[in-house]
């Protein structure tokens, strides 16, 4: 079978954090190369969300596929991912895997945490065009096998030359192909471009990426004033201006994956005005 460029993810769980602390996200970061090693996947770019995950890789379909249920098996040992649906998406031109790295990597600037792609430690963004990246830490081979079990959790084997950093995750320059990512985009410039497009909510609803909320609006309510809070400095959307309102409906969007109708119920705005301003960010 012919490989080819594939989208892999999980649907965003509605009532489940899955990685809750760092030592969740490096016991994620840790099953990456792990698993695209044992199903003969080579990894472009990844992206680890609280409640998600993203993968652009380069295989054969079965292997891909193979590739994410045993992830999301691994990920049970942490979390209860049961409810994750998953997508194998095939990347059929050039243009859409250029948007598809650009979006994956663009994930926690679209959650809305505050932090550049390439400060975000849990995907790869920091290893395109950058020269002066160091690593810091030690060879698998120095760790040597019987702590390495100990730090992946499992019996899989990692080549020996793979770097294992000083808190125990294993560098992501040893595992993702970023030097051919980098002759796809050709320069620093065109990635940056396609890192700054805003293509989150048209890839979320072509692909059906987001999982559908079964949060009624009580339950919502909490999360509300917790934002307005947080973003705004009020306690709900009663104080704030229109503009902030349609700016608390896009994170609820992003967060939640909520239609029109209970956004505008939630946040106390028009759902047609609503609906054209969210398909047009």
């Amino acid at each position: 079978m012919e490989k080819s460029y594939w989208h892999i993810c999980t649907d965003g769980l509605a009532r489940e954090i899955i990685f809750k602390d760092v030592r969740d996200y490096i016991f994620g970061m840790n099953g990456v190369p792990a698993l695209s090693l044992s199903y003969d996947i080579t990894v472009l770019a990844f992206c680890l969300m609280s409640n998600h995950v993203h993968f652009v890789v380069h295989g054969v379909e079965k292997d891909c596929r193979a590739f994410i249920v045993a992830y999301k098996k691994r990920l049970s040992l942490i979390a209860d991912v049961g409810m994750a649906g998953i997508c194998v998406k095939q990347i059929d031109t050039d243009d859409y895997l250029l948007r598809v790295i650009g979006y994956v990597l663009r994930n926690p600037v679209g959650a809305g945490l505050g932090v550049m792609p390439q400060f975000y430690r849990w995907s790869s963004a920091s290893l395109y065009f950058n020269k002066d990246r160091v690593v810091d830490g030690i060879t698998v081979e120095d760790v040597g096998t019987k702590k390495m079990r100990g730090i992946l959790r499992s019996h899989y084997r990692l080549p020996s030359d793979y770097i294992v950093t000083t808190d125990g995750m294993v560098d992501p320059s040893c595992y993702v192909d970023y030097r051919a990512v980098e002759t796809l985009f050709g320069h620093v410039g065109r990635m940056l471009y396609f890192l700054s497009r805003n293509d989150d909510l048209e890839m979320e609803l072509t692909e059906n990426h987001l999982s559908k909320s079964t949060y009624s609006d009580e339950e919502l309510a909490v999360s509300v004033r917790v934002i307005c809070r947080e973003k705004f400095g009020c306690d709900s959307p009663d104080g704030l201006s229109v503009e902030a309102r349609y700016s608390l409906a896009s994170i609820l969007r992003k967060r939640y994956g909520l239609g029109p109708k209970q956004l505008a119920r939630l946040t106390g705005t028009d759902p047609q005005l609503l609906r054209g301003i969210l398909h047009k960010k």
